[in-house]
């Protein structure tokens, strides 16, 4: 297990109060999951990801296989529909998270997150009133993150 996390220095330049998720959550999520997460797959010429397409809209078409860079991102899970889940979590006797019982279907940072409500998209509770739907390690920004020094 390899725990990877924003570096300190990183978050003192650029999220000194630690309140950067009111004003810009799109540079809150770079510093704590984007850039963390850029400096981790580095090493590696692929990784895996537990996202399926039944999660959002946004993942509906979601490929097994995906080019970001020069590395392959796999989703082996894709495919998966919400029983498959549940099935799967059944037969291997796994728990759901006691968060679901609270509304909480789709978990991220606790102040950025809430509880859906009945009929709502799973991840609606995620940016609730901001047009955001990904932290950005899906997203073009892991692959700029992996190619630009910059950041």
């Amino acid at each position: 297990v390899r725990v990877i996390k924003p570096e300190e220095a990183a978050l003192e330049r650029v999220d000194p109060t630690g309140r950067l998720h009111e004003t810009n959550t799109d540079a809150c999520c770079n510093v704590r999951k984007v850039e963390p997460m850029a400096r981790g797959v580095e090493p590696f010429r692929a990784w895996f990801t537990g996202r399926k397409r039944f999660q959002a809209s946004t993942r509906a078409a979601l490929p097994v296989f995906e080019a970001v860079g020069s590395r392959i991102r796999i989703n082996p899970l894709a495919h998966w529909t919400t029983s498959d889940q549940a099935d799967y979590m059944r037969q291997h006797a796994l728990r759901e998270n006691p968060l679901v019982a609270y509304g909480y279907l789709s978990i991220g940072c606790f102040p950025c997150t809430q509880p859906v409500q009945p009929g709502e998209d799973a991840r609606s509770g995620r940016w609730a009133g901001h047009a955001k739907t990904e932290c950005g390690i899906h997203l073009s920004g892991l692959e700029k993150s992996l190619t630009d020094a910059s950041l």
